[in-house]
């Protein structure tokens, strides 16, 4: 039997404490990145299927789920780099 697969939603407010919880909305800092991810890597069985439409369809939806978005946000190319996600000033750029 499969290891679960990581939770997409919750965790908003925990990477500061003993048990953080790393999900799209806690954790990931741009919203472009879940849209790579979803249309290279979904749907598991079919990975590069979906179309554009359909990613960002995927992609709203899962940020609606984690409270990002108001449910009747419409994402496309011009919405989605717009969308300021919760934890987007938690990484540092270290150069040497």
């Amino acid at each position: 039997m499969g290891k679960p697969a990581d939770p997409l939603v919750g965790g908003i407010g925990s990477l500061a404490t003993g048990k953080p919880l790393r999900t799209v909305g806690s954790y990931w800092p741009y919203a472009t990145t879940l849209f790579d991810y979803t249309r290279r890597a979904m749907p598991i069985s079919n990975p590069l299927s979906l179309s554009d439409d359909e990613v960002y369809a995927v992609t709203a939806y899962v940020l609606y789920l984690n409270g990002i978005i108001a449910e009747s946000a419409e994402m496309n190319a011009q919405t989605l780099p717009q969308v300021k996600m919760p934890n987007r000033d938690g990484f540092v750029n270290v150069s040497k």
